[in-house]
């Protein structure tokens, strides 16, 4: 977009259809709806809200530094599969989670992202513009999951702690790759994971924030001869990474009776997911994602017509 003021950029995205007065003196209270959805906080914003976001993302966000040897998440290109298949070759791993990720990075924490990065945004009047940005970006003084800005800001946050842990696993023969707020760590030797679990606090409090723990509760070592099974995806003695079986199961019954039992099908789809299909399309679309290679295989077995009946996205108009 080259460098440009803040409201240069404004009308170049909105074509004046947005005033950016209004953008500047935004009540965001206004504009959020909140709710609880299975014991979890939802943040539910206006559509006017939600473009601004999206505006923040494309023009600021997306020029924030992150660490692209160990970033798999939100990154065009990257994805769960991307992280888990750099571990195919080794045969111990340690696995770990941040707890609370989002709702424990705070408002002052997005400003010091947004001030260290300023040098990186093509906007010449961006510092200014910083304490309200990082304002309008949180809600309640954390980032909320939900908004558009928010899986960015996440990863520009702990882009200290990434190059701090990739260079302490480089030093020992470890690979680290980082999906949201999950950690995984392999290598060849599973002695040299055995004191990770107080490295990645202690890094987590040194080069992100003293509010973030790792989720002790679901640290663990495993190691080859066990079945690995990491963001829901197994790899397999061979190296191989592919969907967990029991999703597999599932997908297959379900192929099964569609082709030739179209009433069993409805009623296993009531018994696995309620009855909506939707669900199924989802769990294809994740094969597709992140095993391309079984779900070729499933093509052949129940045909390529089927699949991508169930494949087509027909409940769009209705979400």
């Amino acid at each position: 977009m080259g460098n440009r003021t803040l409201q240069q950029a404004f009308g170049a995205v909105f074509h004046n259809k947005e005033s950016f007065s209004e953008f500047c003196s935004f009540d965001q209270r206004k504009h959020v709806n909140e709710f609880t959805y299975k014991e979890r906080k939802v943040h539910k914003t206006s559509e006017q809200y939600k473009r601004y976001l999206r505006f923040l993302e494309k023009v600021i966000l997306r020029h924030l530094a992150i660490n692209s040897s160990v970033v798999h998440s939100y990154i065009k290109g990257r994805s769960a599969l991307t992280a888990v298949a750099a571990h195919a070759e080794s045969s111990s791993f340690f696995l770990t989670d941040i707890r609370s990720f989002f709702p424990n990075i705070t408002e002052l924490d997005v400003i010091h992202v947004l001030d260290r990065d300023k040098h990186l945004v093509p906007i010449t009047d961006f510092e200014p513009f910083i304490p309200y940005l990082a304002k309008i970006m949180t809600w309640n003084n954390s980032l909320p999951a939900g908004f558009p800005t928010s899986p960015q800001l996440s990863n520009g946050f702990l882009f200290d702690f990434d190059n701090a842990l990739y260079e302490s696993c480089k030093a020992n023969g470890l690979t680290y790759t980082r999906y949201s707020d999950d950690i995984i760590i392999s290598g060849k030797n599973k002695d040299k994971l055995l004191s990770l679990k107080n490295t990645v606090q202690d890094l987590l409090h040194n080069y992100a924030s003293e509010n973030l723990f790792i989720n002790t509760e679901k640290t663990r070592i495993t190691h080859a001869g066990n079945k690995i099974k990491i963001l829901g995806l197994v790899i397999t003695p061979k190296g191989r990474v592919t969907i967990d079986s029991k999703y597999k199961r599932t997908i297959e019954s379900l192929l099964h009776f569609y082709t030739t039992d179209r009433n069993r099908y409805i009623d296993l789809l009531k018994n696995k997911f309620n009855g909506e299909e939707h669900s199924l399309f989802g769990l294809l679309h994740y094969v597709k994602a992140t095993d391309p290679e079984y779900l070729a295989k499933l093509q052949r077995k129940y045909g390529l017509l089927a699949l991508r009946k169930l494949m087509e996205d027909r409940w769009s108009g209705n979400r």
